[in-house]
């Protein structure tokens, strides 16, 4: 890589960016500390297709990217990689699922979204979705429950049935894994029910240059074991270490 590499986090579905900001913002401070570039945040709340969100990332931003993308991210991070590979310096998966939406799954969203229009965010939000991605040590915590609810509602009914539809309209990318040639950083969470750890060990097993860590935590790993991720996310790129240390004299991708 000729010049430094801009992380950018890529939050999963109805999350914002304070997915990224848990234990004091050590998942910022590391990729920081490690490309010597303060991560940007991509906007997934404007388009109804991946791809779509994938092309208004790499437009909002020159030069090389590192994107870092947990559950719907990821998948918009591989997106990336597909349209663009020649500015995909590295990638961050987490919570990864390479395939087209579950049958069970599509056929579900449109009945979510017919309640999400007539004012049911909440409850499809509290109810159907954010508690049942949680380990079962986290099922009880006031806070994270508060911060899940808060960042989707925030978002909004919109929002929602924007990203459904691209969650639902998806296209398998598995074959797409093995002409992925940057490395890739891959970690899912051992109590995982939409995304579980075997899903990420077959990943692992497709890409040419991947490390695969499966952490105590449910499908959340971001809020979940924001530590853990960090230090991991560290080291990972401490990897190709010298190249990325000189980087940090060249600058950083900028905003377009």
């Amino acid at each position: 890589m000729s010049a430094a590499s801009l992380p950018l986090l890529i939050p999963g579905n109805m999350c914002d960016a304070r997915l990224w900001d848990g234990a004091d913002g050590a998942i910022r401070a590391a990729l920081e500390n490690a490309t010597g570039c303060a991560a940007a945040d991509a906007d997934t709340t404007q388009d109804t297709s991946i791809a779509a969100m994938a092309d208004r990332a790499l437009a909002s931003i020159t030069g090389p990217l590192i994107p870092i993308g947990f559950s719907m991210g990821a998948i918009i991070a591989v997106e990336m990689a597909v349209q663009a590979p020649e500015r995909i310096a590295a990638l961050g998966l987490i919570g990864y699922n390479a395939t087209a939406d579950l049958p069970e799954r599509a056929a579900h969203r449109p009945v979510q979204q017919a309640e999400v229009r007539s004012g049911g965010l909440e409850r499809v939000l509290t109810q159907e979705l954010k508690p049942n991605y949680l380990a079962v040590a986290s099922r009880g915590n006031a806070d994270l429950l508060a911060l899940l609810r808060d960042m989707g509602m925030t978002m909004g009914a919109d929002v929602f049935i924007r990203q459904s539809e691209a969650l639902r309209l998806r296209v398998d990318r598995v074959s797409a894994l093995s002409q992925i040639t940057c490395p890739v950083f891959l970690m899912g969470g051992s109590e995982d029910a939409l995304c579980p750890p075997e899903w990420h060990r077959r990943w692992h097993g497709l890409l040419a240059h991947s490390r695969l860590f499966i952490e105590p935590a449910g499908h959340m790993v971001p809020l979940e074991a924001p530590l853990a991720l960090a230090e991991k996310l560290a080291a990972w790129l401490a990897v190709p270490g010298a190249d990325q240390r000189e980087e940090r004299k060249s600058p950083c991708p900028t905003a377009s």
